[in-house]
């Protein structure tokens, strides 16, 4: 019989996990890159991405602390916030500047085809999004305060290594599957949103991208 503590461990592990891909730095920085192409395939792998490089934040930091047996000062968790403050202002910020450009694309290509010029062609917006920046946001956002809370401390309390890896792979594919999930989501409904008018859908993406810069800097100032 498979003893009942280490399952229920484990269990507690991918429903954190779960839980921790919704935090609202998770969301807001994902959702930046989801608007780029409203996709549902699209955007769940922009979420895939992140959650990789956030477990990969999260086994670097949990192994100093089962191999090594660290403990991390407490200006660790400090300065990872503010990192996560400055990257929120970044991503918000590189948002709103390709919306400029988008929109004066769009603008140019309504001018050439009233010229019956057709010298235009739209490049696919994917080229904006660097192959690697999903999953940049995602290590840095691995180190945040919810991930030490769910994660780092949890592991400590475990007394064998391997289970404390388990539990690990458990929490980040917790957090995988669901921002994958939102990902899929929010990609169909930007995807809708788009369809209904380009007003709405620039609207919406100002909206997100001011909330963003907004969240990044009381993030910052939270953490001073």
């Amino acid at each position: 019989m498979i003893p009942l503590q280490p399952v229920l461990l484990l269990l507690t592990g991918l429903v954190l996990g779960m839980r921790h891909a919704f935090d609202r730095d998770h969301v807001t920085a994902v959702t930046h890159f989801i608007s780029l192409e409203p996709d549902s395939l699209k955007s769940a792998w922009f979420g895939c991405r992140w959650a990789i490089g956030h477990a990969m934040t999260v086994l670097f930091l949990g192994s100093f602390i089962l191999l090594l047996h660290l403990k991390f000062d407490p200006a660790f968790e400090k300065y990872a916030e503010l990192a996560v403050g400055v990257s929120l202002i970044v991503l918000g910020l590189w948002r709103l500047i390709l919306l400029v450009k988008e929109r004066r694309r769009d603008t140019l290509h309504a001018h050439e085809e009233a010229a019956h010029t057709h010298h235009h062609s739209d490049r696919p917006k994917s080229e904006h999004v660097h192959k690697l920046a999903p999953t940049l946001v995602g290590m840095v956002h691995g180190a945040s305060g919810t991930a030490e809370l769910f994660v780092l401390l949890p592991i400590t309390l475990i007394s064998t290594t391997w289970l404390a890896y388990l539990y690990i792979g458990l929490f980040s594919l917790g957090c995988a599957g669901t921002m994958s999930g939102y990902g899929y989501v929010m990609g169909h409904f930007y995807h809708r949103i788009s369809e209904a008018g380009q007003r709405i859908y620039r609207v919406l993406v100002v909206l997100t991208s001011t909330s963003g810069l907004v969240l990044g800097v009381l993030w910052i100032l939270k953490n001073l």
